[in-house]
């Protein structure tokens, strides 16, 4: 027959550190999202212009 032991304090203070570290997790994401889903034009010509207009539809945040 196998015991378990459970400590509800040590449980709440798990949880809520769980917590804290979900919501940097979140504040990181939001904070990246915006400089990191954006396609920019290699170089400073025509074409490379051109070709960053192509993918508009793929800036997206990795993480959801």
């Amino acid at each position: 027959m196998s015991l378990v032991v459970a400590a509800p304090d040590a449980l709440v203070a798990t949880a809520t550190e769980l917590a804290g570290i979900g919501s940097a997790l979140s504040a990181a994401n939001l904070a990246a999202a915006a400089p990191t889903t954006g396609v920019l034009a290699a170089g400073a010509d025509e074409v490379s212009a051109a070709v960053a207009a192509l993918f508009p539809g793929t800036r997206r945040p990795i993480r959801r």
